[in-house]
C-alpha cells in the first residue's frame, strides 16, 4: 500500500491526500454513525411520550384530586349499577363492586373493596365530619337507607349548595347532582339523614404552585363493557334493596 501512495504521489500530489483519506478509511474502519440519544425517563418508569404522575397505591395516602379523578374515570365509562357485578379501577388493578359504597371504595382507593355504607363509617377508615366543613374528595353517608356519595365541591357555602357525584341506582348508574343541606333530600333520600365521613388517608393536593403531572385515565387494555346511553333524574328514588 506505501509503494502504490508514493507511486500515487509521483503522479500528482492531491491524488496522494485522497488516497491517504481512503486508506485510512479502509485501515481504520468506517466514519463513525451519529450517536443515538438516550431515552428520557420518566417518573412512571418508562420513557418519555408515556408521562403519567404515579397512582396512589391501595389504602395508602391519596390527594382530593386523584379521589375526583378516579370517581370521574367511573363517570366517564359510565359503569352501570349492579351489586352484583365488579368493574376495574381506572389502572384495572382492583375491582370494586359497582354500588354506591364500592365507588367510594374505589375512588378512596381501599384496599377492601368488600365495603358498604356501615363499614365506611368506622374509625379505622374515616372519620365523622360536620357537613359545613366538608372538602371535595368527602362522602356524604346515609347509613339509615344504605346511601353514599363523593361530595364534589361548593356552589355556595354561604348557601348550604354543592355538587356530588354517585353510583345511584340501576336507573341512573354513574350521576351527578346538586344538593342543599336545606333542601329535604339528597339524592332522592332525606337530607337530614347524611353526615359526612373523611378519609383518613386523603391529604390536601400540593399549594406550592407546581402543577404535578396528571395522570392519564383512559388507558384501557379491555373494552369497557358499561357504555349507557341512561341519564336520568339522579335525584330519582332507588329500587327496593339497592342500598350501596
Amino acid at each position: 500500500m506505501r509503494r502504490f501512495m508514493l507511486f500515487a504521489g509521483i503522479l500528482h500530489p492531491r491524488l496522494l491526500i485522497g488516497l491517504s483519506v481512503l486508506c485510512s478509511v479502509v485501515l481504520g474502519g468506517s466514519a463513525a454513525a451519529p450517536r443515538a440519544e438516550a431515552a428520557v425517563p420518566t417518573v412512571s418508569g418508562g420513557v418519555s411520550g408515556a408521562v403519567s404522575e404515579v397512582a396512589s397505591e391501595p389504602g395508602g395516602d391519596i390527594t382530593r384530586s386523584e379521589v375526583l379523578e378516579r370517581a370521574e374515570d367511573w363517570y366517564d365509562r359510565d359503569v352501570q349499577y349492579d351489586q352484583a357485578a365488579e368493574a376495574p379501577d381506572p389502572e384495572g388493578a382492583h375491582d370494586y363492586r359497582t354500588d354506591c359504597s364500592g365507588m367510594v371504595a374505589m375512588a378512596w382507593h381501599l384496599p377492601n373493596t368488600d365495603v358498604n355504607t356501615d363499614s365506611l363509617d368506622r374509625r379505622s377508615v374515616t372519620v365523622r365530619v360536620d357537613p359545613n366543613d366538608l372538602l371535595p374528595g368527602d362522602a356524604l353517608d346515609d347509613t339509615d337507607d344504605g346511601h353514599v356519595v363523593i361530595f364534589t365541591g361548593w356552589v355556595s357555602r354561604s348557601a348550604r349548595t354543592f355538587t356530588y357525584i354517585q353510583l345511584a341506582n340501576a336507573h341512573t348508574d354513574m350521576a351527578k347532582g346538586t344538593g342543599s343541606f336545606d333542601g329535604p333530600l339528597l339524592a332522592g333520600l332525606p337530607t337530614a339523614n347524611y353526615f359526612g365521613l373523611r378519609y383518613n388517608r386523603i391529604v390536601d393536593d400540593p399549594t406550592s404552585g407546581v402543577v404535578p403531572p396528571v395522570r392519564v385515565l383512559d388507558r384501557y387494555p379491555w373494552k369497557a363493557p358499561w357504555n349507557s346511553t341512561r341519564r336520568v333524574d339522579p335525584t330519582s328514588g332507588r329500587r327496593a334493596g339497592s342500598g350501596g
